[in-house]
């Protein structure tokens, strides 16, 4: 499903209100699947952006994805994201475009 879509976080940190406001949102087409991980080594439900062609994700994938609000314009998706080997906490605002 197509969404404008908000990382909240950085590196586990939550983005400051007055920050995130002035974020450019990136569109994309959000999938939400059970899968195996190879970063966890177990299955787990992943988010990420779908992309037709090759090369990296657009963000990291959300990995133990699942939505913790959801409204008529949008919802909010919270896991965990793999940068530089480590684990943090990560949630992505998708809203209605």
């Amino acid at each position: 499903m197509n969404f404008l879509i908000v990382r909240r976080r950085e590196r586990g940190v939550a983005i400051p209100a007055e920050r995130l406001r002035k974020i450019q949102p990136v569109k994309g087409d959000v999938h939400i699947v059970e899968s195996h991980s190879k970063a966890l080594g177990r299955t787990c439900v992943e988010a990420w952006i779908f992309k037709s062609g090759p090369g990296p994700d657009v963000f990291p994938r959300l990995l133990d994805a699942k939505i913790n609000g959801m409204a008529q314009l949008g919802l909010n998706i919270s896991g965990l994201e793999e940068v530089d080997g480590a684990m943090y906490a990560q949630s992505w605002w998708c809203r209605v475009e």
